[in-house]
């Protein structure tokens, strides 16, 4: 499996949307955790005033990858806590939202798990957790995504783990079982044949912005194979909601991609697939 260097886009802020290429390094997972304890009670939300700096440190800490290029991605975490607490331990009903910034994102509300403050949470290769392991298996499928760009099919082995937990959990969460099911087919959907149109599709894309900086002609033509890929899904599933959040996140890379091209094809075709921002194609089209 040929892996390429990680490419990271920013935009110039003094010239928008003009897309450029740095090397990423420094520590993989960077995560910033926000707890919402609102509707907790007033002794909980004191007992849980570190909880998110736990959960941080809990991500921030610990190696996810064998990355020997050390890429770094970036995590937001949305945990809202709900009280279920029993007099034998304290229990919380839970909703995660996870997301890179940019176009991975997984939402999750049903799930619930029990959290003692005088605990710390811990890494279980092998073991299961109420907290951590729903924790767990959402990070390893937003690696999955993020390491299917450096090559085809680069994120199997981290959406495999996902998978891992899933039906460990599946049978052996006991009364924490709620939403593993779910989970499990989530990631059976993301690792089958109908998902890996779009995996493969992702993988040209991001070939194509690594050359970006170094031979437009070839960023084209790649980033044209991916359009032309995501036309097919799209054809294949209009509801296809991987390939349509695809387009919401990186419509204006391609349309920038595209913009001085000789053959704007690509962006007829995106005019197809993504009647929301047909206007921003058809402008570009017309001059």
């Amino acid at each position: 499996m040929l892996v390429r260097p990680r490419i990271v886009l920013s935009a110039w802020l003094l010239l928008p949307f003009l897309l450029f290429a740095t090397v990423a390094s420094a520590q993989q997972l960077e995560a910033q955790v926000e707890t919402d304890l609102r509707t907790l009670p007033i002794d909980k939300q004191q007992k849980l005033r570190e909880f998110a700096d736990r959960v941080m440190h809990y991500i921030n800490s610990y190696r996810w990858t064998d990355d020997p290029w050390r890429t770094k991605v970036m995590l937001q975490v949305q945990l809202i806590l709900e009280d279920r607490s029993t007099n034998a331990e304290d229990r919380y009903a839970g909703q995660i939202l996870i997301h890179n910034n940019y176009d991975l994102q997984f939402f999750d509300k049903r799930w619930s798990y029990t959290y003692m403050i005088e605990n710390n949470l811990q890494h279980q290769e092998n073991g299961l957790d109420s907290f951590t392991s729903v924790v767990d298996f959402y990070i390893y499928l937003i690696l999955g995504g993020e390491f299917d760009k450096w090559s085809t099919l680069g994120g199997q082995v981290y959406f495999e783990k996902a998978k891992s937990i899933a039906e460990q959990a599946k049978f052996g969460m006991g009364r924490f079982i709620e939403g593993w099911d779910r989970r499990l087919d989530l990631v059976n959907y993301l690792l089958g044949d109908r998902h890996r149109p779009y995996r493969e599709m992702v993988d040209y894309y991001f070939y194509g912005l690594s050359f970006i900086r170094e031979d437009n002609a070839r960023a084209r033509q790649h980033c044209a194979t991916a359009i032309s890929m995501l036309d097919k899904i799209i054809t294949n599933d209009p509801e296809n909601e991987y390939a349509k959040k695809f387009v919401d996140a990186h419509y204006m890379e391609m349309v920038e991609i595209f913009r001085r091209a000789n053959n704007k094809d690509p962006l007829r075709t995106l005019m197809v697939i993504d009647p929301g921002h047909a206007q921003i194609y058809r402008d570009i089209l017309n001059n």
